[in-house]
């Protein structure tokens, strides 16, 4: 549970999520803990900046502290990237780094009313601003996604997006419309972006994804029907590609590259 807007006693050791935008202090030694472990009197801004405590990591409290601006600077740390951590964190660590992100931009985009524009203020008892003049109450936002692992035979389907690093492919993904069911979404995104249909789809796992703030839920499917056709405002290129034959693709600690793993064991089990 989130609770915000609060400080860990002066002396007390805690992990230190500090964010600016998606950015997020880390060591510059890869060698050494990701991510500060000090009491708050050794953590320039704790006593003035938003704080909240976003959970537990490896059974000490973990709290957040939101940056306007990345100045704040810890010797042997500097700012990078939250997805940039994807290559040098546990899932459990990206949770919480991400957490942290999107409550620091659910804080720094709902400081106005959306019904009356006046200032809102925080809510001290949860994670919300209200509004003072008409009391209108605003919760962070969410924006569920599908992501799918479709395969043929012994193929998987992966693609290079328009904001993909170079070089790098996935599998498909899209945002839920209005009304969607989260099976509606992933049939209508496999047709718009890929030209085909698919069958036996199967929920495998879910994972926020704080860019800047998704709920991707994961899914694998077989390819059933049509010709591929990409789309090419959101794809650049992509193909059907063998199992043991795979381009560059995400790393084991996205929900891409669960997908992508569970659907090389299924494959593999099968042959």
């Amino acid at each position: 549970m989130i609770q915000p807007d609060i400080v860990p006693a002066p002396n007390e050791y805690v992990w230190w999520f500090i964010v600016s935008g998606n950015q997020i202090l880390v060591a510059e030694n890869s060698e050494a803990e990701a991510i500060p472990f000090l009491p708050s009197h050794e953590v320039p801004g704790s006593e003035v900046e938003y704080t909240a405590k976003i959970g537990d990591y490896r059974g000490e409290p973990a709290f957040m502290l939101m940056q306007k601006h990345p100045e704040l600077k810890l010797p042997g740390f500097h700012w990078q990237p939250l997805r940039n951590t994807l290559a040098r964190s546990d899932a459990e660590l990206f949770a919480l780094g991400g957490r942290a992100c999107q409550i620091q931009h659910f804080l720094t985009t709902h400081q106005y009313c959306g019904r009356c524009g006046s200032l809102t203020v925080q809510d001290r008892d949860e994670l919300a601003v209200i509004c003072p003049e008409c009391e209108f109450q605003c919760y962070p936002r969410i924006s569920p996604c599908i992501i799918v692992a479709i395969y043929r035979d012994d193929e998987i389907l992966l693609a290079r997006g328009v904001r993909h690093p170079e070089g790098l492919y996935s599998v498909l993904a899209g945002f839920v419309e209005s009304g969607e069911s989260l099976e509606q979404c992933l049939h209508r995104e496999v047709k718009e972006e890929a030209g085909i249909e698919v069958t036996d789809l199967r929920y495998i796992g879910s994972q926020t994804w704080p860019f800047p703030h998704s709920l991707m839920a994961g899914f694998i499917a077989r390819y059933a029907s049509g010709e591929l056709t990409l789309e090419p405002t959101e794809l650049l290129a992509g193909d059907w590609f063998k199992i043991d034959d795979l381009p560059k693709i995400p790393p084991p600690g996205t929900i891409a590259g669960k997908l992508i793993a569970t659907v090389i064991a299924e494959v593999k089990a099968r042959s």
